[in-house]
C-alpha cells in the first residue's frame, strides 16, 4: 500500500514544491500561500481529479470574495492551483482502457502552439494562454480514462440552483448570479446543469422541479446568445438519431433562423435593441484587424484581455477596441487563419468523437458552439471554458468509475465460455456499460440503451439455460 500511495503523492508533491517555489520568488506572501498549497495538496490525493476541476469552476468566480480572485501564489489564483492539483492526479495515472484520439491531440497541440508562436511575435502577454495550454492538457488526460460524472453533474446543479435562487432574492434585474457578474457565464453554467438532466446521466426524485428551475433562470438572464444555445441544445436532444453529418445541418439551419430573428426577439422581450448592432459593429472591427496581419493576427494577449490597454480609458468603448463578439473572428484577429484552421479541425474531430455516445459532453458542447456565434467562448480564467474542457474532455471516455479487476470488460472468448458453463445453446453477446457501439445510431440518450441491452443480453442466456435443460 506504501509503495502505491507514494507513487500517487509524487506528482502532487512535486507540484507543491513548485508552488512554493513561485511563492518564494514572487515575493512575501506570509502565510497564507503556504496554508492553501498544503490544503490543495492534501485534497489532490483524496479527492478524484474531476471534483478538483469544478472545485475551480467554483473558486473561480470568487464565491463573493473578492480576495479568491486576487493572485494568491504569485501570479497563480486560487483556480490556478486546483486545475494543477487536478493535472497533477491526472498525470499520476496509468494510461488507461481509452485509446489517446492522436488526430484530436495533435490539432489542440498545433493550435495552443500556433497561438504562442503569434503571441510571442506580437509581443503580447502570453500567461492566459498558459492556463489555456493547462485546461487543454486536463481535456487530454480526462478523455484517456474512464470518469465518474456523477459528483462533477451534482456539484454543477448545486451551484448553479444556489446562483439562480440567489440572483431572484437579490431582484437582479438579469440573473448574472450571487458571484459571477456576468448573464452570459452565468447562462452557460446553467445550461451546463441541464445537460445531463436532459440526458438521464443524473436522476433525482425532483428532476423536472430542477429542470424547470434551470430554464427560468435561463430566461432571466435576458441573454440572446444563452437563449439561442437552449434551443439548440434542445432540438440536438430531441434528435432521436444523429450523426455529425445531420447534427451540422441542424446546428447550420438553426443558426440562420436565429440570424433571421433577432429583431423579432428583441422587440418581443423588449431587450437591448443597440446590442445586436454594436456586436456586428464589433466583428467588423475584429475581421478588418485579422486583415492586417492574417498569417500571425494580434496575438493571444489581444483575444483574452479584450482591451489594449496602452490606450487611455475614455477610449475603451470604442469599437476597435473591444473583443469581438464571435469566437471564430476573435481567434482570427488574434492568431490569423492558421489557428482558426486548427481549432475548426480540433472542434469538428471533438464533434466527430462525442456524437457516437449523445451524452451530457455532447450537448454542451454545441452548446459553447452556438454561443460562441455571438460570444467570444475561449478565454482565461472564463467559468464558460473550463466548464467546456471539462464536460469534453469527460465526453472522450466511457461513463463510469475505473474498471476494477472484477468488472473489466468481456472479451468474445471469456463471453463464449461463460455462456457454455450455462448451457450448449447459449451465445453471449456481452455490450460493456459505457461502449461507443452500445449508443451509436441509438434511440435513448445517455447509458440507458447499454443497460438495455445488458438486460436482455442476461435474459437471453438465462432463457436458453433453460430451454437446454433436459426434461423431466
Amino acid at each position: 500500500m506504501m509503495p502505491v500511495l507514494s507513487r500517487q503523492a509524487a506528482p502532487i508533491l512535486a507540484l507543491t514544491v513548485a508552488v512554493a517555489l513561485i511563492a518564494h520568488f514572487a515575493g512575501p506572501g506570509g502565510p497564507l500561500p503556504v496554508a492553501v498549497t498544503a490544503v490543495i495538496t492534501l485534497s489532490a490525493l483524496f479527492l478524484p481529479p474531476e471534483v478538483l476541476l469544478v472545485a475551480a469552476v467554483v473558486a473561480g468566480s470568487g464565491l463573493g470574495f473578492s480576495a479568491l480572485k486576487a493572485p494568491l501564489v504569485g501570479p497563480l489564483l486560487l483556480s490556478d492551483l486546483l486545475v494543477l492539483a487536478c493535472l497533477g492526479c491526472l498525470l499520476q495515472r496509468r494510461a488507461g482502457e481509452v485509446k489517446q484520439d492522436r488526430f484530436l491531440a495533435v490539432c489542440l497541440v498545433l493550435f495552443v502552439g500556433w497561438a504562442l508562436l503569434a503571441t510571442l511575435h506580437a509581443g503580447t502577454s502570453a500567461t492566459p494562454l498558459l492556463r489555456i495550454a493547462v485546461y487543454g492538457a486536463v481535456f487530454l488526460l480526462l478523455g484517456r480514462h474512464r470518469t465518474n460524472r456523477k459528483p462533477v453533474y451534482a456539484i454543477v446543479i448545486c451551484y448553479a440552483l444556489v446562483n439562480v435562487v440567489g440572483g431572484v432574492i437579490q431582484d437582479q434585474t438579469r440573473l448574472v448570479g450571487l458571484d459571477i457578474g456576468d448573464p452570459a457565464q452565468t447562462g452557460s453554467l446553467l445550461l451546463a446543469a441541464l445537460c445531463p438532466l436532459l440526458t438521464s446521466e443524473l436522476r433525482t426524485p425532483w428532476t423536472w422541479l430542477v429542470g424547470a428551475v434551470l430554464l427560468c433562470g435561463i430566461f432571466l438572464t435576458q441573454t440572446r446568445s444563452v437563449w439561442f444555445a437552449t434551443v439548440v441544445v434542445l432540438v440536438v436532444w430531441a434528435q432521436k438519431r444523429l450523426t455529425l453529418r445531420r447534427l451540422l445541418v441542424v446546428f447550420t439551419a438553426l443558426a440562420l433562423l436565429g440570424l433571421q430573428t433577432v429583431s423579432w426577439v428583441t422587440g418581443m422581450f423588449g431587450l437591448n435593441s443597440t446590442s445586436a448592432d454594436y456586436r456586428w459593429q464589433t466583428i467588423e472591427a475584429g475581421l478588418r484587424r485579422g486583415f492586417e496581419n492574417p498569417l500571425f493576427g494580434s496575438g493571444w494577449g489581444y483575444a483574452s484581455s479584450g482591451l489594449d490597454h496602452s490606450v487611455p480609458s475614455y477610449l475603451y468603448q470604442a469599437v476597435d477596441y473591444v473583443l469581438p463578439y464571435n469566437l471564430f473572428v476573435c481567434v482570427f484577429a488574434s492568431v490569423g487563419v492558421p489557428g482558426v484552421l486548427m481549432l475548426v479541425l480540433f472542434l469538428c474531430r471533438l464533434l466527430h468523437r462525442l456524437v457516437a455516445r449523445r451524452g451530457a459532453p455532447l450537448l454542451f458542447t454545441v452548446a459553447v458552439l452556438a454561443m460562441s456565434l455571438t460570444e467570444m467562448t475561449l478565454y482565461a480564467g472564463s467559468l464558460l471554458t473550463l466548464l467546456f474542457f471539462t464536460y469534453a474532455g469527460m465526453g472522450l471516455a466511457p461513463a463510469g468509475d475505473a474498471p476494477m479487476p472484477s468488472d473489466r470488460p468481456t472479451t468474445a472468448g471469456e463471453g463464449l465460455s461463460r455462456a457454455s458453463a450455462q448451457g450448449p445453446a447459449t451465445h453471449a453477446c456481452v455490450v460493456p456499460t459505457g461502449s461507443p457501439t452500445a449508443a451509436v445510431g441509438g434511440t435513448v440518450w445517455g447509458s440507458d440503451l447499454t443497460r438495455t441491452r445488458s438486460t436482455r443480453n442476461q435474459h437471453a442466456v438465462l432463457n436458453a439455460s433453460r430451454h437446454s435443460r433436459p426434461q423431466a
